[in-house]
């Protein structure tokens, strides 16, 4: 019995898909692909999408799971379920929103520290390029 996890996105998605494998035996998938996704950028979604396709292909007989934020915009999209979900992670709830008024999908839950730091002000001067 395996489980693969393919994860596209953000380091939170990395750090997770070990957790999603582990989670996904346990819960008795067998030779399942789990496609842990992303929908902070247009580009990781049409390359999770194209993963899915290929997955697909590739394990016609596989159970392909999609999952994380990509998975609830879609869900969003398809009108299953409000504009508004809550995913549950090991990390606490991530809160997706996709806005109506301007069709910004915006995320909020738990944070990490990721930076401390200086920036040159000249990296800014768009001055500086024209």
């Amino acid at each position: 019995m395996s489980v693969d996890v393919v994860t596209f996105g953000c380091r939170l998605n990395a750090y997770e898909a070990e957790v999603i494998r582990r989670q996904a035996q346990a819960a008795g998938l067998a030779d399942a692909v789990v496609v842990n996704t992303c929908a902070v950028t247009a580009e990781a979604v049409r390359k999770s999408r194209q993963a899915i396709r290929k997955l697909k292909r590739e394990h016609p007989d596989a159970p392909i799971v999609v999952a994380a934020c990509a998975a609830a915009v879609a869900a969003v999209r398809l009108g299953l379920v409000g504009r508004t979900v809550t995913v549950t992670l090991p990390g606490g709830e991530l809160r997706i929103e996709w806005r109506a008024h301007d069709d910004h999908v915006l995320m909020t839950g738990p944070v990490a520290y990721e930076y401390e730091g200086k920036f040159d002000p000249a990296l800014f001067d768009l001055s500086a390029t024209q």
